[in-house]
């Protein structure tokens, strides 16, 4: 059975994540900065900010590997 994607989930997954790195670079380009002046740091945190959004929103709830909803462990293999 091929995993189907929620695309309602994911939909929303991808708003979150443009959400929090558009409010996090919002926040970085503050006095006259540029996208020229950030740094690897802050590019990390920008990046993770929006990794943590969608993760949260649709990575959690839609995964569907083992033990995850969906998935086949702990059922008995004989059966």
């Amino acid at each position: 059975m091929a995993n189907r994607i929620d695309m309602g989930k994911f939909l929303k997954g991808l708003y979150s994540c443009a959400v929090a790195v558009l409010g996090s670079l919002a926040t970085v380009l503050g006095d006259n900065t540029t996208l020229a002046d950030l740094r690897a740091g802050q590019w990390v945190t920008i990046a993770l900010a929006g990794l943590v959004a969608f993760g949260g929103t649709y990575g959690l709830a839609g995964w569907s590997g083992p033990g995850g909803p969906g998935g086949d462990h702990g059922k008995p293999t004989g059966a």
